[in-house]
């Protein structure tokens, strides 16, 4: 309570003691009491006023909350109102949709009954024709007979005068007119007959014209077939068991194989980190002694001559911690003291960091399987279960997870990259109605390589390596339609440069197995080896520090330029003039439809032509999935990606990369097997240079 000095104006005037106390005289007391009393109530009712006023600003603010949770519930309410009625007109639409939907589909029913109809009354016309043209026939025929009929009745007349005559010529000739009436009978039985099996006969050849268009139909789809399967089987013969190489053939050099007479060679490796054990070989004593008078021969120099030795062997080493133990009486100091123990990677196993680091290397650098890995060590004497090595590999990947977020982080930055992607096996996946395919996807940039192992091939499966790409980058993929997609889906952020390897593959594989395509083939991949040549030549005068670059880099340029014009017309050309079951339209459409991304080189000279780089960055992954066969698991998958990731980005910085993980399995035993916190000084680009020559030293 705060007391003010109005509040004590009526008070006696107090005095102060010898010793220091305040005290009021005798007199007065209950005056006094009466004072104290009243500021006791004044204090009282003004401690009531601000208390009411502190209620009613409470009783405010929580009147000014509720009015502005009903006008949020009341936004909230015409909001969700308006969704309401969004979703009620969605609705609508979609079911005015449906109705025309099904309204179109009876329309369709309709029409394909009509069109049944129609062809079933074509039928009945061609069958209706058949019978107007018998009809004709006969009536042709009954035109000759009543022709006969009349010159008959004409004879029968002049008969009948002469029968009258004589009775005997009547009835020879009413035997002659019955003879000749039966006769007329038969031929037109006959002529019914006949009509009847040419058009028995006419049906069939109308039949057997059917079949045999039929044949005729299945005979050239058969040999288109067999065109298609000779192609295929070629090309699938070539990958087999054909070159490698998609370079063509070249005329011989007089020049031989090997070091050349008289060239200057490079001279022997220097090897100055090795390390250096001298011997001393000296001969038998019995040799230092001169055979005839005995006298000891005297030292004349040394000859000193290098070997150079390699030795790999496996040891156990045995730690000795000595323990000191207090001998005085002061409770301060520690009882026993011993020095720390040796970091250990993974607790409760008896294996050290250059066994891990081995490990590692062997299986992602040297690509070889759990197996030999471990017969490989048990080779050098030490003796380990490859079932040991394979559950191992699940403890690495949180010691390597940050290295492959940075790296990841680092590539998204760049602004050229690379992507391709491969088969791969996850033996986890195999099910009732699944395969254990897989798919391993890379991502390459100029200082980085990332992988990631999933189950699907499709773009929502390289978004995982492209989806946080923060500037704008220009990717060189082929043309799979999951890099189209991905595309759209980054929305602006990426343009696809497309591969003109996979061009110039298209027109091989078009013509292999094609003897007459040939010459066609030929003068398609010439063309391209010319867009080549001349995209190296304006490489040749590219500064990419320059703004304006040289003339005789603008030449180059507008002779690219040329060149790419003149090819897409002559693809244009040859396409137009081509049906679209032609072999070789395949390649022509292809060239044309992609032409954009096909020239995406030409206004940025730092994008190259192909995607070789991401087609060699797999071919040492692909390598080790036909040794091991892929992964067991997921988890194995995993692990596959992150070390294929993270050592593949330090060689391709020139890093040692044993060296490196001794030292980075040494870090993260010491840091209680976890990763270090700072990441920087163990990735190529924020490295020091001094400890980047460490990594790179010989050894």
């Amino acid at each position: 309570m705060v007391m003010r000095e109005d509040d004590f104006a009526g008070d006696p005037r107090s005095t102060e003691s010898a010793g220091g106390d305040w005290s009021f005289p005798s007199t007065g007391t209950a005056r006094r009491e009466r004072d104290f009393r009243s500021l006791y109530e004044r204090e009282r009712a003004r401690a009531d006023r601000e208390e009411a006023r502190a209620d009613a600003a409470e009783t405010r603010c929580d009147e000014l909350l509720r009015s502005d949770t009903a006008r949020s519930r009341s936004r909230e309410a015409r909001r969700l109102s308006k969704a309401q009625e969004t979703v009620e007109a969605q609705k609508n639409t979609i079911r005015t949709l449906r109705h025309k939907n099904s309204e179109l589909r009876k329309a369709v029913k309709e029409t394909e009954y009509r069109e049944g109809a129609v062809r079933a009354l074509s039928k009945t016309i061609e069958r209706l024709r058949e019978r107007l043209r018998d009809f004709q026939d006969q009536r042709d025929s009954v035109r000759v007979l009543t022709w006969q009929v009349d010159l008959l009745r004409l004879d029968l007349g002049g008969l009948r005068g002469s029968l009258e005559k004589s009775g005997e010529e009547k009835k020879s000739l009413s035997q002659a007119l019955a003879d000749t009436r039966a006769d007329h009978r038969k031929a037109l039985r006959r002529s019914r007959r006949q009509k009847t099996t040419i058009g028995s006969l006419s049906r069939n050849n109308a039949r057997l014209r059917k079949k045999a268009r039929a044949l005729r139909n299945r005979i050239e789809a058969l040999e288109a077939d067999i065109a298609r399967l000779r192609s295929t089987g070629a090309v699938l013969s070539k990958r087999l068991y054909g070159r490698k190489s998609e370079q063509q053939d070249k005329p011989r050099s007089d020049r031989g194989r090997g070091q050349q007479r008289g060239a200057p060679g490079h001279g022997r490796t220097q090897r100055p980190g090795l390390e250096e054990r001298p011997e001393d070989l000296a001969p038998p004593p019995e040799a230092c002694v001169c055979g005839r008078c005995g006298t000891p021969y005297v030292p004349n120099g040394a000859e000193e001559s290098t070997l150079v030795e390699i030795e790999v062997k496996a040891h156990k080493r045995v730690i000795r911690r000595p323990r000191f133990r207090r001998d005085c009486a002061c409770a301060s100091s520690p009882l026993e003291v011993s020095a720390p123990p040796v970091p250990r990677l993974f607790r409760g196993t008896p294996y050290g960091v250059s066994v891990w680091a081995r490990l590692l290397f062997e299986l992602c650098v040297c690509l070889r399987p759990v197996h030999r890995v471990a017969a490989w060590m048990s080779a050098h004497g030490l003796a380990i279960s490859p079932g040991t090595l394979a559950n191992s590999q699940k403890r690495f990947v949180p010691l390597f997870e940050p290295l492959f977020g940075a790296i990841l982080a680092h590539q998204n930055k760049a602004i050229l990259r690379h992507a391709d992607e491969t088969s791969w096996r996850v033996q986890e996946l195999r099910g009732e109605d699944r395969s254990s395919r897989a798919w391993l996807w890379t991502s390459v940039s100029h200082d980085a390589v990332c992988f990631h192992i999933d189950g699907s091939r499709s773009a929502e499966a390289a978004g995982k390596l492209f989806a946080g790409i923060v500037l704008y980058a220009v990717i060189v993929c082929d043309r799979y339609s999951a890099y189209k997609k991905l595309a759209r889906m980054l929305a602006g952020l990426v343009i696809l440069a497309f591969c003109w390897s996979h061009v110039r593959r298209d027109f091989i594989d078009c013509a292999a197995g094609q003897p007459r395509l040939e010459q066609w083939c030929q003068g398609w991949v010439g063309r391209i080896a010319e867009i080549y040549r001349l995209n190296d030549e304006r490489l040749k005068h590219y500064d990419p520090g320059l703004k304006r670059q040289t003339p005789a880099f603008d030449a180059a340029q507008t002779a690219l330029k040329g060149a790419l014009d003149s090819l897409f017309a002559q693809a244009g050309r040859e396409l137009a003039a081509l049906s679209d079951k032609a072999r070789e339209a395949r390649a022509l459409r292809s060239l044309v439809n992609h032409r954009e991304g096909l020239c995406v080189f030409v206004d940025r000279p730092f994008v190259p032509l192909d995607n070789n780089v991401a087609e060699r960055i797999l071919r040492g992954p692909a390598i080790g999935r036909g040794l091991s066969h892929g992964s067991d698991s997921a988890d194995g998958a995993r692990f596959t990606a992150i070390l294929y990731s993270v050592l593949g980005t330090l060689s391709m910085n020139g890093i040692d990369v044993l060296r490196w993980l001794e030292a980075w399995l040494t870090a993260c035993a010491e840091n209680g097997g976890k990763p270090p916190g700072d990441l920087e000084p163990w990735l190529p680009w924020s490295m020091s240079e001094q400890r980047r020559r460490e990594f790179m030293a010989p050894g």
